[in-house]
This record gives structure tokens, C-alpha cells and sequence, in this order.
């Protein structure tokens, strides 16, 4: 990397950080001021509403990163058109290809970080600022429905579990069966008329085994047990895994896995999950799009009319109004079935990269 993408990209990557602390802040300051009046009536401490909004930010961070890395890559190359610079790097020989090429590389950082942002802090933050609203907030308690009934839930080791009835509080459930494979072969099934956890480990009752080898199941159960307890020593799901599971049904509170695993267990039992892989398709498309907006940014920033930051400011707020209300409308429809899922989280990113490669190609070199 030469002297002038690392002069480009060091100016790309500063605006970039100053610009997401600044709207970060900003959109922070103006959910405060709104909701103000809710606070003071609650009766919430000023440490719970610290709390609350930095379990906050990381959502914020999330949504505000594409409109950072716009106005970054609009600024860099916009500052360039200005000083008059770029016209003497075209002079020189270099093209606009060129120094858009360090940009796009900076975008797919921003992308990859963004991802991994998205799968180990946010789904635990908007977890805990969820529980902070409605606890010190809205003082109500965090507590899923006395009885959930026919539920599925993904293990580890390859389980598939099944309650025809689940009672949170009591960690205590009945017709209980818990299938096992390895790969997508089926291996075991244990059922239980009672199942319920016994200060360190699971117990049921009327349990019955049976093992599948080849597909077929053997004629006679391994082992069988009627009316007695019987301890399953092997099973490392604990209460609390089964309860965030009924608390994080809401894509933003799921990783990338956890809400995978949350519509395959859903499919098996038929019910309906478009939403639900719509969200998780957009959870890969979401962060691509600092990728994409950069060929939009370079492409209208090469202008020296429209390099000013006011106008820069300006490009950035209105592209990204647009991009957010054509990704709002697309999950919508996404949501509702009227489009395929992968058209509803990749279709903004369509339109974009078009756009941008359009506008790309138009500007003189």
C-alpha cells in the first residue's frame, strides 16, 4: 500500500470514527429528551438510565455505522475534489478506481467488524437494556407466561427438545422428549411423562429410551423405567437456558446461530418463520451495505461542487433516508410474505450497488 491510499484511508477511517461517536451521541441526547418525562414519572434512578443507554448504544452503533461510512468515504474523496488534489492524482496517472479501491477494502473491515458487533454484543446488550425498560422503566416484571405449551427447543450435542407443557417459574414440564442426532441422523429418543430440575440436575419420571441404529428402531428399548425417578446425568441444558430462549424470540436479542437454530426448531413443529429468516438474511446483508455505499460516496464526492462539508452532510443524510426507507419497506414485505425473504434483506443492497456502479462508471476518471 502506497503513500497516498494510506493518506486516504487514515483521513477515511478518522471521519468514520469522529462521525459514528458523534450520531451515536446525538441520536442517544434525543431518546433521552424524548422520553424524559417516562423516566421522572417511573421513578428510575440515574444509574438505571445510565444503564440503560449504554445497552443502548450498541444498537445505535449498528444503525448509524452505514450513514459514518458514508459521509467518511464522501468526505475523504469530497476534501480531495476541494484542494484540487485529485485532479492531480488523475494528472499523475492515478484513477479514481484506484483510490476507491483502498476505500472498499476499508468498507469490508467496517462490514466484518460490524458483523462480529452484531453477534457477541448486541444480542446481550438489547437483551439487558430490554430488561432494564421493563423492570426500572415500566416497572413491570420479566417473567415469560406460567405455562408454555407445546414448545421445541435446540440443545447442545445434537438435542431436539420437546415440552407439551413448560413452566418457567417451577422449571417443570410434562411429555417431555428429547431426540438426539448426530448429523441428520436420528440417534435416540427419551420421553417422560414429568421432567422437572432438582437443585443440580434433571429428573423424570415414566422414562423410557429407545435407540435407532440404521434408521430403524431396535424392537426392544435399551432401558426402560415406570413410576421411579430417574436422574439424566448427561443433560447440560439448565433452566436458564430454556427461559432465555422464551425471553429472546426477537431477532435483535439472537446471534446469527441462536435464531438459525430458533427457526429450524420451528420449521420441524410447522410453524410459520418467514419473519424470522428474513431477519436472519438481514443480519448477514445488513453490514455489506459499508461496502456498498462507499461506490456511492467516491462517485458524487469526485465532484468539486459537491465536495463541501455542508453539502457532504447533506448527501449523507439524504442517501442514507432513502437506503433506511427502502430496507424498512423491503423487511415489511419480507415480514408479510408478499417478496422472498432473500429479496426482502438483499434488495436494498441491490439497488445500491447498481446505483453506485452506475454512478461510478459516469464519473469522469
Amino acid at each position: 500500500m502506497g503513500i497516498l491510499h494510506r493518506y486516504l484511508l487514515r483521513r477515511f477511517f478518522l471521519t468514520f470514527l469522529v462521525s459514528l461517536f458523534c450520531f451515536v451521541l446525538i441520536f442517544d441526547l434525543v431518546n433521552l429528551v424524548e422520553h424524559i418525562g417516562r423516566y421522572l414519572e417511573s421513578d428510575a434512578t440515574v444509574v438505571d438510565i445510565i444503564m440503560y443507554y449504554i445497552y443502548f448504544t450498541p444498537f445505535i452503533v449498528v444503525l448509524t455505522c452505514p450513514i459514518a461510512t458514508l459521509l467518511a468515504a464522501i468526505f475523504s474523496v469530497g476534501l480531495l475534489a476541494r484542494t484540487n488534489e485529485l485532479t492531480a492524482m488523475k494528472a499523475a496517472g492515478v484513477s479514481l478506481y484506484r483510490l476507491t479501491l483502498p476505500l472498499l477494502l476499508g468498507g469490508v473491515v467496517i462490514a466484518v467488524l460490524l458483523w462480529v458487533f452484531g453477534e457477541f454484543v448486541l444480542p446481550e446488550a438489547n437483551h439487558r437494556k430490554n430488561n432494564i425498560k421493563i423492570e426500572k422503566i415500566d416497572r413491570r416484571r420479566t417473567t415469560t407466561p406460567k405455562t408454555q405449551r407445546n414448545q421445541m427447543f435446540q440443545g447442545v450435542d445434537g438435542r431436539i427438545f420437546h415440552f407439551g407443557n413448560y413452566v418457567a417459574e417451577s422449571a417443570t414440564g410434562e411429555r417431555v422428549v428429547i431426540q438426539t442426532f448426530a448429523g441428520n441422523r436420528l440417534k435416540s429418543i427419551v420421553s417422560a411423562e414429568k421432567f422437572f430440575w432438582d437443585d443440580s440436575i434433571w429428573v423424570g419420571t415414566d422414562v423410557e429410551f429407545s435407540e435407532f441404529k440404521d434408521f430403524r428402531v431396535d424392537p426392544q428399548p435399551i432401558r426402560q423405567w415406570h413410576r421411579a425417578l430417574f436422574h439424566f446425568t448427561d443433560l447440560v441444558e439448565r433452566p436458564r437456558y430454556f427461559n432465555n430462549w422464551f425471553m429472546r424470540q426477537d431477532a435483535l436479542s439472537l446471534d446469527y446461530f441462536q435464531l438459525r437454530s430458533f427457526i429450524e426448531v420451528n420449521q420441524a413443529i410447522g410453524r410459520d418463520v418467514t419473519a424470522e429468516v428474513v431477519d436472519l438474511q438481514n443480519k448477514i446483508a445488513f453490514p455489506f451495505i459499508n461496502v456498498i455505499i462507499i461506490l456511492i460516496g467516491v462517485a458524487l464526492a469526485s465532484n468539486p461542487r459537491r465536495s463541501g462539508l455542508a453539502i457532504s452532510f447533506g448527501l449523507s443524510m439524504g442517501i442514507s433516508f432513502f437506503f433506511y426507507t427502502i430496507v424498512k419497506i423491503a423487511i415489511e414485505l419480507g415480514h408479510q410474505g408478499t417478496i422472498p425473504p432473500l429479496l426482502a434483506a438483499w434488495g436494498a443492497n441491490m439497488v445500491f450497488f447498481l446505483l453506485g456502479l452506475y454512478l461510478l462508471i459516469k464519473t469522469p476518471k
